[in-house]
């Protein structure tokens, strides 16, 4: 099976670099008038991929939405990858696991490949070790799946942290862009790497790091960025950015004709900024 990166790249030019989340909370749950159960994550899950239909290249659950529910919500999100991929798309996993070497096996099989979950990619954190997340790597290759890497995340909470520096002179963020880099480099294009959006023009030099790896840029939309502005500020990663909108689209439902306009709407955007 062809690469992540690749399947990626030919879906974007025939469906826009979308990512569409994929994200009922508890919020948009009770605005749709859905129960706050299994069979709430059935409905809403039901409407926003009949609205998706094959527009949209990736789409990106969130994990802790469905995992809540317990083990119902588990076999809904079981569902809802499935469902993704039957329309063509690829189902990135919003999970951010990170641990141990050990455990970080476990939470690799049950992201990507046929003894979990079956995600065609998921999202990561390094903040137990990047080396510690080799199991997920090796899972991801062997799959021909990807792993994204939390680098400079959307939420502001998170950039003291990202911004931290090491002996070297090195940002957390840049050091982390490197090591994404050098290990694509010996093994192939597994890794991207997750930068906000919301990122200011000042930071936008951490895109060279990466070299060709992909780049999910989560925070257009509810979280103030625009997607022309996405299109300036990740200009160095053109044709791999993965721009990623949730909410601004899903409170547009219930009805399936008000999320399918939404879609559009920021197909035609992502396509033009980021195509």
């Amino acid at each position: 099976m062809p690469s992540f990166a690749h399947r990626f790249t030919g879906l974007s030019k025939a469906r826009s670099p979308l990512c569409l989340g994929l994200d009922p909370s508890a919020e948009l749950l009770g605005a749709w008038g859905l129960t706050q159960d299994a069979a709430g994550l059935a409905a809403f899950c039901g409407r926003v991929l009949e609205a998706a239909g094959d527009l949209v290249a990736v789409i990106k659950p969130q994990a802790g939405f469905f995992e809540q529910f317990g083990a119902a919500g588990v076999c809904e999100l079981a569902r809802a990858v499935a469902d993704i991929q039957e329309r063509g798309a690829l189902c990135l996993l919003d999970a951010k696991r990170g641990d141990v070497p050990g455990t970080m096996e476990g939470y690799a099989q049950a992201l990507v490949g046929p003894k979990g979950l079956g995600a065609d990619a998921a999202t990561l954190n390094a903040y137990l070790g990047f080396r510690s997340l080799e199991p997920a790597f090796e899972q991801a290759a062997r799959f021909d799946a990807a792993a994204f890497l939390v680098v400079r995340s959307s939420n502001p909470d998170g950039r003291e942290l990202q911004s931290a520096r090491h002996p070297d002179g090195r940002t957390v963020a840049e050091r982390l862009a490197d090591e994404i880099a050098a290990h694509n480099a010996q093994a192939g294009p597994v890794l991207g790497a997750v930068i906000g959006a919301t990122m200011e023009a000042s930071e936008a030099a951490i895109l060279e790091r990466l070299g060709p790896a992909l780049v999910l840029a989560p925070g257009v939309g509810a979280q103030g960025a625009a997607m022309a502005q996405v299109g300036e500020r990740f200009a160095a990663a053109r044709g791999r950015v993965l721009p990623s909108v949730s909410r601004d689209i899903l409170r547009r439902g219930p009805d399936v004709a008000g999320l399918r306009q939404a879609i559009l709407r920021y197909r035609d955007e992502a396509w033009s900024a980021c195509g």
